[in-house]
């Protein structure tokens, strides 16, 4: 089976941020897939080349001298032209399939508009099949993020270039990986108001950024690896930002009027509130790590049984308790990594994933 992927090379298209998610790893899963014979198309470094149109012209054309059984797309935004979407799906013998992400706020503002492009979409969020079906759009499946296990996997060591320490302040202690927003500082000052030993890592805290080699090695060797589902909608500022995009939303690095959509906007914005499961919560497990994650609006017992495989906290106080159980117990604990980690390499893996849309398209690995 042949597939191209057409999706940004960098994070949001910024070669300063590195590598984004869909390269990493969703493209990396594909490439190791037996039976695949996959290639990147980098929407991002065309664009940047090209033009938007330039970069569109490019892909048409690559998939019609090349072929392809399959076009497998991670659309940020509106970096492809609707109308190659339609021309790539209705006239050529190459089938089109995109994998949405965010659709608990962003079906009735984006998702909407591009689905009944593709030959088949995917949503993470258990309501969103619904809310499709309410717009008149059928060719829908529901699947879940994962993990890439050739890059998410246990690791022993720390790269040189980190921090000497950092293997011995993680041993037994609660960490965070993420980008400081929301109500995130106030989960790390209540273990910390306990006295419990946590440390955070990422974009506003004190520990920073970490490589990649390094944030695998802390997945791996924490004594609890904390995962918020809680959003980014905090307090006064917060909401008013999002109240903002009622109005006015950016696109391709343009700025546009909405506010005539906005009981759609309005839709969104109480979806932007919703509880989700993420990526982290197959990230850490496939590294051998013990996750604690915050209880989210979709069923995690679909993937994990709380209590065996992952721990699952319901606000700041249950998450304080667990982690004092947690870091006192841990046999309990290492039982619980272990039997998360042979589960997300059983069930939970992007090649599962794949495997399972690709047999919905007709292709059977």
């Amino acid at each position: 089976m042949r597939v191209l992927f057409a999706g940004l090379q960098y994070d949001y298209g910024k070669p300063e941020n590195g590598l984004s998610v869909e390269y990493t790893n969703f493209f990396d899963a594909l490439k190791n897939m037996v039976g695949v014979e996959a290639e990147f198309f980098p929407i991002d470094i065309h664009t940047q080349e090209l033009g938007r149109d330039g970069a569109n012209d490019l892909l048409l054309k690559q998939v019609k001298e090349k072929k392809p059984d399959l076009l497998f797309c991670y659309l940020l935004s509106e970096e492809l032209k609707r109308e190659v979407i339609s021309e790539i799906t209705n006239k050529t013998s190459t089938k089109t399939f995109n994998w949405f992400a965010d659709d608990h706020w962003r079906v009735p503002i984006f998702s909407k508009y591009w689905a009944p492009l593709f030959t088949l979409v995917s949503t993470t969020d258990s309501k969103s099949v619904e809310w499709y079906k309410k717009y008149g759009i059928t060719n829908v499946v529901k699947t879940q993020w994962g993990a890439n296990q050739n890059l998410y996997k246990p690791v022993k060591d720390f790269p040189p270039e980190a921090d000497p320490s950092l293997a011995e302040k993680i041993e037994n202690s609660a960490t965070f990986v993420g980008k400081k927003f929301g109500n995130r500082g106030a989960y790390i000052q209540a273990l910390e108001n306990a006295n419990l030993r946590v440390l955070a890592f990422g974009s506003g805290w004190q520990g920073g950024r970490l490589s990649q080699e390094e944030m695998l090695a802390v997945f791996s060797q924490s004594g609890i690896n904390l995962n918020f589902s809680e959003t980014h909608i905090a307090g006064t500022k917060a909401m008013f930002k999002s109240l903002a995009k009622l109005f006015v939303t950016k696109e391709l690095g343009k700025y546009k009027f909405v506010g005539q959509n906005f009981f759609d906007n309005l839709r969104a914005l109480r979806g932007m509130r919703k509880k989700c499961i993420k990526g982290r919560v197959f990230e850490v497990p496939a590294c051998g790590g013990f996750l604690m994650t915050g209880k989210s609006d979709d069923d995690i017992n679909q993937y994990y049984v709380p209590g065996k495989e992952i721990v699952v906290f319901e606000n700041k106080d249950d998450m304080v308790e667990k982690c004092r159980y947690y870091l006192d117990h841990p046999l309990e604990r290492d039982k619980i990594a272990k039997a998360g980690y042979e589960r997300t390499l059983k069930d939970h893996t992007y090649e599962q994933r794949f495997k399972e849309i690709f047999k919905i398209l007709g292709y059977n690995l």
